[in-house]
C-alpha cells in the first residue's frame, strides 16, 4: 500500500524526527502543535548567537507553523554561524535547513545542506549529530528508490546513535528496518524490529509516535490478509492523533482506511474515506496528501466504471502534480553524494600528508627553535588568518550573489517549461479533442432529415451535448495558452480575456491599451499575461467588485495599472497566506526585472501596480 509504506517510512520516536520523517515522502505542511506568531514575534527580537541557537532549540515548533518562515529563518542561522565560525551551530542549522527545503520539496537545495551538515559533524566527531544527519540522509535515498543507499545510511545512523547514546535516533532506525524488510515481504523478520521501535515509544512516553506505531501493527495484519485487525489498529492510531490534535496525522489515517479497502476490491468503501481525506488535508495545506487522495479516487472510479466522475479527480489530481518530485531529476543530486565522498577521501589523505610532514618539520627543527622565531611564526600566523578571514567573507558574499541568481534562473526555467507543457496541452485539445468534436457534430447533423420524430428530443440533446463540449474544449484550451497570444500578440491576448471576463456578466472589466504594440519577447509576454490574469481573476474571486479598470501605458518603461471598487483587504495578510496566487505574481515578475506595488484598504478597493523595463 502506497500511502501506508511512505507514511510510516520510518517509525519513528521522537515526536520531533517522527513528524519530519513522515513528510519526507509527503513534502507539505506540518499541522501545528500549540506554536504561535509570537515565537517568530521573539526570535525576530534575538542577534547573534542567541539567535542561532534559538532557532536549533525550536526548530520543531518553527516548523509546526510555517515551512517557508522555517526556510528562511534556519537559512539566516546558518549564514550567521557560518559567517561566524560557529562549526556545531552551523552544523545543525545546516541540517535543519536541509530538512526544512526538503519538506517543501526543495530537493536540489535539501541534499547539499544535508551533506554539508555531515561534513561538520564529521570534523566535529559528534556523533549524535552523524546519527540525526544519516536518518534524514537515508529517508532522502529511500524517496529517490535508492533503497539499497537508504539502509547503508541507516545502519551508519544506527552506529553512530549507538555511539552517543541517542535513544531517539535508535528508534528511527528500529523503524526504518522494519519497514525495510516488510517490502521485501519478510514480515516474520520485521516484526522484533517493530517490537524494538514499540518499546521505545513506550519508554518515551511519545504519543505522536505511539499513533505511527499502531499504524505500522495495522500495515502488519493487513499484509497478512487480516483486514479487520487492521482496521481496528488504524482506528487506535485515530483515537491518539485526535487527543493530541494532529490533524495532519488523523488525514493520513483516512486514506490509510481508504486503501485498506481498495486492497481488497471494496471500491465503494474505500471512496468516502478518499473524501475524508482530502476535507480534512485541504485546511491544513498538506498538498501531496490532496493529490493523492484524488489519484486514489480517480482510481476507485476506474474499477466501478464511472469514467466521468474518474477522469474529473484525474484533473483535481493533476493540479497538485507539479509538487510531485521528479525521481528522473534525482539522480543528478545523487551524484553530490559521490562528490563528497570522493573529496572526503581526497581530504584525508592531504590532511594525512601534512601532518607527517608537520611531523618531519618537527623533528628536525626542534633544536633549533628559539623565542624569536616563534614570535615571528605567530605574527605570520595572525597576518594569514586576516587575510584568510578577509577571502572567506569575500567568497561568501559571491556564493550569496550567485545562489540568489541561481534560484532566479531555476524559477525562470521552470515557469518557461510549465509554459511550454501548457502549450503543447492546449494545441492537443484544439487540434485533436476540439477536431474530433467538431467532426462528430457534422455527422450528427447530416443526420437530421432522416431523424424519426420519436428521437428528435435525443437527437437535439446530442447535438447540444456535442457543441456544450466544443465550446469547453476551447475554454479550457485558451485558458492553457490563449491563441491571441501567440498569434497575434499581447494586446490582443488581453483584449480576448476581457471580453470573455466581460460576457460572463458578473464584472465590468474597462480596458486602455497603449496605441503602439508593445514588444515583448514571446516567454515575457507570457509572463505578464500570466501575471494581469492572476490579479483579474482575484478581483474577481475576492473583492466583490462592480467595476475593473486596466491601464496600460507604455513610456520609457511598461506601467499596468489594475483597479478595482471591490471591498479591499489588508496588504499585511499578503505575507502570511498560505496560497500561491502572490507568491507566483512576485515570482513572475521578479524574473520580468520589474517590481509589484499593492494598496488596498478594507472598503475602499484596490490596486496593483505592475512597472516593467522594455
Amino acid at each position: 500500500m502506497f500511502a501506508v509504506f511512505l507514511s510510516k517510512a520510518f517509525g519513528l520516536t521522537n515526536p520531533k524526527t517522527y513528524i519530519f520523517s513522515i513528510l519526507l515522502f509527503f513534502g507539505t505542511s506540518i499541522s501545528s502543535f500549540g506554536a504561535t506568531d509570537s515565537l517568530f514575534q521573539k526570535a525576530r527580537k534575538l542577534e547573534g548567537q542567541v539567535f542561532v541557537n534559538f532557532v536549533i532549540d525550536n526548530y520543531y515548533e518553527i516548523y509546526s507553523l510555517n515551512f517557508d518562515s522555517a526556510i528562511l529563518m534556519t537559512e539566516e542561522a546558518k549564514l550567521l554561524a557560518e559567517a561566524n565560525g560557529w562549526t556545531k551551530e552551523a552544523a545543525y542549522a545546516s541540517l535543519y535547513h536541509g530538512v526544512a527545503t526538503y519538506l517543501r520539496g526543495d530537493y536540489k537545495k535539501s541534499l547539499p545542506n544535508y551533506l554539508n551538515a555531515l561534513r561538520l559533524f564529521d570534523s566535529l566527531e559528534n556523533h549524535r549529530g552523524i546519527a540525526k544527519t544519516n536518518i534524514e540522509l537515508a529517508g532522502f535515498y529511500h524517496k529517490n528508490k535508492q533503497f539499497e543507499k537508504a539502509l547503508e545510511t541507516a545502519e551508519q545512523a544506527k552506529e553512530a546513535a549507538i555511539l552517543s547514546g541517542d535513544t531517539a535516533t535508535l528508534g528511527t532506525y528500529y523503524g526504518f528496518k522494519m519497514n525495510f524488510l516488510m517490502r521485501q515481504n519478510k514480515y516474520d523478520e520485521a516484526y522484533p524490529f517493530m517490537l524494538k521501535a514499540l518499546a521505545i515509544r513506550r519508554t518515551m512516553n511519545d504519543s505522536i509516535g505511539l499513533g505511527y506505531a499502531y499504524l505500522d501493527l495495522s500495515e502488519y495484519e493487513l499484509r497478512k490478509g487480516n483486514l479487520n485487525g487492521s482496521l481496528a489498529y488504524i482506528d487506535t492510531s485515530t483515537y491518539i492523533r485526535k487527543k493530541i490534535g494532529d490533524d495532519q496525522g488523523v488525514a493520513v489515517n483516512q486514506v490509510v482506511i481508504g486503501e485498506a479497502y481498495f486492497g481488497v476490491g471494496q471500491f465503494n468503501k474505500a471512496i468516502p474515506y478518499f473524501k475524508k481525506s482530502i476535507e480534512l488535508a485541504s485546511p491544513i495545506g498538506y498538498t501531496d496528501l490532496i493529490r493523492f487522495g484524488y489519484d486514489m479516487l480517480q482510481k476507485s472510479y476506474v474499477e466501478l466504471g464511472d469514467f466521468e466522475k474518474a477522469y474529473k479527480h484525474l484533473q483535481q489530481a493533476q493540479v497538485f502534480n507539479d509538487s510531485i518530485f521528479n525521481v528522473e531529476k534525482s539522480k543528478a543530486l545523487l551524484s553530490l553524494q559521490t562528490q563528497y565522498e570522493t573529496e572526503k577521501k581526497e581530504k584525508e589523505i592531504e590532511l594525512l600528508s601534512i601532518e607527517n610532514e608537520l611531523k618531519a618539520a618537527d623533528l628536525e627543527n626542534a633544536n633549533n627553535r628559539f623565542y624569536a622565531s616563534l614570535g615571528g611564526l605567530i605574527l605570520l600566523g595572525f597576518i594569514t588568518y586576516l587575510g584568510f578571514n578577509r577571502y572567506k567573507q569575500k567568497q561568501r558574499a559571491l556564493l550569496a550573489e550567485e545562489k540568489a541568481l541561481n534560484q532566479k534562473l531555476g524559477f525562470k526555467s521552470l515557469i518557461e517549461g510549465e509554459e511550454k507543457e501548457r502549450k503543447r496541452i492546449a494545441q492537443e485539445l484544439h487540434d485533436g479533442l476540439g477536431q474530433l468534436l467538431s467532426t462528430a457534430r457534422l455527422n450528427v447533423s447530416a443526420m437530421e432529415d432522416k431523424v424519426e420524430k420519436l428521437v428528435t428530443k435525443q437527437w437535439e440533446n446530442s447535438i447540444k451535448l456535442i457543441d456544450e463540449a466544443v465550446t469547453e474544449v476551447r475554454h479550457i484550451s485558451h485558458n492553457m495558452m490563449p491563441n491571441a497570444l501567440i498569434s497575434i500578440g499581447f494586446e490582443a491576448a488581453i483584449k480576448e480575456q476581457v471580453h470573455i471576463i466581460n460576457d460572463a456578466q458578473k464584472v465590468k472589466v474597462h480596458v486602455e491599451l497603449p496605441s503602439e504594440k508593445i514588444n515583448l519577447p514571446e516567454s515575457e509576454s507570457i509572463a505578464l499575461y500570466r501575471v494581469i490574469q492572476e490579479v483579474l481573476n482575484n478581483a474577481i474571486k475576492y473583492a466583490e467588485a462592480q467595476n475593473i479598470w486596466l491601464t496600460i501605458t507604455n513610456n520609457e518603461m511598461l506601467n499596468i495599472i489594475i483597479k478595482d471598487d471591490g471591498k479591499g483587504f489588508d496588504t499585511k495578510l499578503i505575507s502570511k497566506s498560505n496560497g500561491i496566487g502572490w507568491q507566483n505574481i512576485y515570482s513572475r515578475v521578479e524574473i520580468l526585472n520589474g517590481m509589484v506595488q499593492i494598496n488596498s484598504t478594507p472598503g475602499q478597493g484596490s490596486e496593483v501596480s505592475l512597472k516593467l523595463a522594455v
